[in-house]
């Protein structure tokens, strides 16, 4: 189904093989809705429903399975979205995926009611974002505040890959509108970003020289430094975000943590390496392009069983409060222990 190896022996829930065209769909307590009035097969060559319990959903990064969305097909060349979190697993606060655009593609003005931030995986491209036009290529990350005019333009040879986090999560297109294309073209110029005077405070860069030592004081608020494990935080609030938070965590070799859970949403997309996930009791062997997606509440944990460290880049909605961000089971076990 996917490349990550499940490990225990139980169904894996919210898997989708775009090449064999099958999915699954992860339903919770709700068992009316596998008699729900609509057919995948209209989609799809193939479909199952399991019921399973839990709050998560696994998929799997693939350009053979990205499309453009309804809202770009008249306003964009080129362009294609892969989306692994959005309502339709059950996720009510944000909406990630990888775009690509294709070399000479464009992605003309517009705007949101949403706030969205932005990580370069592969190429370079023009970004417009409000008043500046910079060209940004591969670990070049930033933040495009809700109402912001910005475009996008692949005026190189080669395709383009860039994560997108969107938060709060944009509506389906049938329950209204929240991005608005307005006059003007993408610029077809600019000079890399480094080379242009000035700072823009919106838009950063990343390399290994950057990522913190693992285990020493985390750039996370709330996370206690943990043994083996370093974060570098790219959009939080202090770079002004107000409804999210992108990050790269690196986990070496033996570096784990607890199964514990949070009153917001992540997504945990595999950069390199290998990682073993828990979600709701269920354990998954993690690999490059793999994807996964915790709730609200959804109990979870990670640890490196392999002899490489793994990185992935990771989002989170709403915007994690100052203090209390996780909750431990092992405390609360200790905790209930004495009493």
């Amino acid at each position: 189904m996917f490349s990550g190896r499940k490990v225990t022996p139980s169904s894996v829930p919210g898997t989708c093989d775009l090449e064999r065209q099958e999915v699954t769909i992860l339903l919770t307590d709700v068992e009316f809705l596998q008699a729900a009035p609509f057919d995948l097969r209209l989609a799809l060559d193939s479909a199952r429903i399991e019921k399973v319990p839990g709050m998560h959903h696994l998929s799997k990064i693939n350009d053979a399975g990205s499309r453009t969305p309804e809202l770009y097909d008249k306003h964009s060349s080129g362009f294609r979205r892969a989306t692994y979190v959005d309502n339709a697993m059950g996720s009510v606060h944000m909406g990630v995926g990888v775009c690509f655009l294709d070399p000479n593609g464009v992605i003309k003005p517009h705007i949101h009611s949403f706030e969205e931030s932005f990580y370069i995986l592969s190429g370079s491209m023009i970004a417009q974002i409000g008043e500046r036009n910079d060209e940004l290529s591969a670990s070049h990350f930033g933040l495009i505040s809700t109402g912001v005019r910005h475009s996008w333009r692949n005026t190189s040879d080669r395709p383009a890959s860039w994560l997108e986090m969107q938060a709060p999560q944009p509506r389906p297109i049938e329950h209204g509108r929240d991005t608005f294309f307005v006059d003007g073209d993408a610029p077809s110029g600019a000079a890399p970003l480094a080379q242009q005077a000035g700072t823009n405070t919106l838009v950063g860069y990343f390399d290994q020289s950057l990522l913190p030592r693992p285990g020493g004081p985390s750039q996370m608020e709330g996370f206690n430094p943990t043994a083996g494990v370093a974060i570098k935080m790219f959009v939080d609030r202090s770079f002004g975000a107000v409804h999210q938070s992108l990050f790269l965590i690196q986990y070496m070799p033996g570096a784990k943590i607890d199964p514990h859970d949070h009153t917001f949403e992540e997504s945990y997309l595999i950069v390199s390496g290998q990682v073993r996930a828990t979600a709701d009791g269920h354990t998954y062997d993690l690999g490059a392009g793999d994807v996964i997606w915790t709730s609200v509440g959804c109990i979870h944990s990670f640890e490196n069983v392999s002899s490489q460290p793994v990185c992935w880049i990771e989002t989170q909605a709403p915007l994690p409060p100052s203090r209390e961000v996780f909750r431990f089971e092992r405390d609360w076990a200790q905790l209930g222990g004495t009493l």
